[in-house]
């Protein structure tokens, strides 16, 4: 259990071009996925939306989620290496991991990654590590029904599937803008449970390893 897989692969389908959306499949197993669900399950909250307040409850977004330190754990750390060569950037450009947990009906409605200039703090977002300029979504299992990841301007629907990650471009080539066609919505499933691991890649290096004392995770060199 390694974050590898017998038949992984960085290769994958071009789905749409401006913005960029891939998909990939086997470029992890079942432990890898069964792994990053037992470290997030005790850990699970509510998520939230970014408002003028801060992060808040919100109808928009009735997941729950785990956020996860990579870099202390050996399995973390190998998927995110794999997950960098996708998007062409360093690992430490990566935020910190985010488990997520889809029960029942919960669901994320349509909404951007990108850091846009309404959302509050977003002059110190981009100060640190720079805006989102990909996400890449991670299925930590097949769902029975529903469940689906859709752009709808784009006309795009994906469904999850153990070991396959969606990747995607936020922003307007070029410029940190916010690209309006890569707005999406996470449908909930009406079986079940879905489990995603995600990941948001910055401009610049934001989440090292070297911050953090040699035993909280492997050894690195950078």
């Amino acid at each position: 259990m390694d974050g590898s897989h017998g038949k992984s692969r960085t290769d994958g389908r071009l789905l749409n071009l401006n913005p960029m959306v891939s998909v990939h499949d086997d470029v992890f197993d079942a432990a890898t996925a069964d792994h990053a669900i037992a470290l997030a399950r005790d850990k699970l909250q509510r998520s939230g939306v970014v408002g003028f307040s801060g992060a808040t409850e919100s109808d928009a977004r009735t997941s729950h989620h785990a956020g996860l330190d990579q870099w202390s754990d050996p399995v973390l750390t190998a998927l995110v290496e794999r997950l960098s060569a996708l998007v062409r950037l360093p690992p430490e450009n990566a935020e910190p991991i985010k488990v997520i947990r889809y029960h029942g009906d919960e669901k994320f409605d349509l909404h951007l990654d990108a850091f846009s200039g309404f959302t509050p703090g977003v002059a110190e977002a981009l100060a640190s590590g720079g805006q989102r300029l990909f996400t890449t979504l991670c299925y930590l299992g097949d769902t029975d029904a529903g469940g689906l990841t859709e752009f709808p301007r784009l006309k795009i629907v994906v469904r999850p599937r153990l070991g396959r990650v969606l990747a995607w471009s936020n922003t307007v080539p070029g410029t940190d803008d916010p690209h309006p066609d890569s707005v999406h919505v996470g449908h909930p499933v009406t079986d079940g449970d879905k489990w995603v691991l995600s990941v948001w890649w910055r401009e610049r290096l934001f989440h090292v390893p070297r911050d953090y004392p040699a035993e909280a995770g492997p050894d690195r060199i950078i």
